[in-house]
């Protein structure tokens, strides 16, 4: 082999380890870190679902899963507190013992002040009492949390015709704005209940009327609706 042979033949060879080398780092992609390196940036990482945290990241869920079972726990106790003031509250009221019904009303207000329970028994006791104002307030509060729930649209409605003078257009205007909110489930029976509130103060028409609506939302019970629009048309 001739020198020229032997000078191709080795630079030939150098480019071979050359072409090789390059091949084998792109297959093994980035170099390696150094061991200390890599060990220090392994102890700060884990990866979950293809998401590295930190150690503080890591740290910080555990505290957040740890606050929200202990606000789990808080709610559950304040809820059984809730509904132990609500049954005390309804035996003293079934007992006549309005004070400690109103009392245990009260403090079940002091855990929930959105619910309108709470206010539809203080309503019930104030009623029963005489004590129109602080009946009046009560279902008025009630009403505001809960304004889909005929029942105390009704019992405003009864308050009122009972127990104070307002006069029947103040009734109306209180059965139209209920009658826009309740839920239409329902509504039948805010239009039945003043049918027949409408008919006791002598307004016949309005009653006529309500019971013909009455018909219109729940066709089901026509025949007794229509046997009270022959009664009122009959006196």
């Amino acid at each position: 082999m001739t020198q020229e042979q032997k000078n191709i033949f080795i630079a030939s060879a150098f480019a071979i380890l050359i072409v090789g080398g390059i091949f084998y780092f792109k297959k093994r992609g980035e170099p390696a870190l150094p061991e200390e390196i890599e060990t220090a940036v392994e102890e700060n990482k884990v990866s979950k679902d293809d998401t590295e945290l930190t150690k503080e990241e890591i740290l910080q869920n555990e505290v957040n899963k740890a606050n929200a079972e202990e606000l789990k726990a808080q709610e559950a106790v304040k809820k059984i507190k809730w509904e132990t003031a609500m049954k005390s509250a309804t035996s003293a009221f079934g007992k006549g013992d309005y004070d400690r019904a109103i009392a245990f009303y009260n403090e079940a207000l002091s855990y929930y002040k959105d619910r309108d329970e709470p206010y539809s028994g203080l309503f019930s006791v104030y009623n029963v009492q005489n004590n129109v104002d602080q009946a009046r307030v009560a279902i008025e509060a009630a009403i505001r949390l809960n304004p889909l729930f005929t029942e105390h649209w009704k019992s405003k409605l009864i308050l009122l015709d009972e127990k104070t003078n307002v006069s029947f257009a103040d009734l109306k205007k209180v059965y139209e704005e209920g009658i826009l909110k309740v839920d239409p489930v329902t509504k039948v029976n805010l239009v039945v209940y003043f049918a027949s509130m409408a008919g006791r103060n002598g307004e016949k028409a309005e009653a006529v009327s309500l019971w013909e609506y009455a018909k219109e939302l729940y066709p089901d019970n026509s025949a007794i609706y229509q046997a009270e629009i022959d009664r009122l048309q009959g006196s």
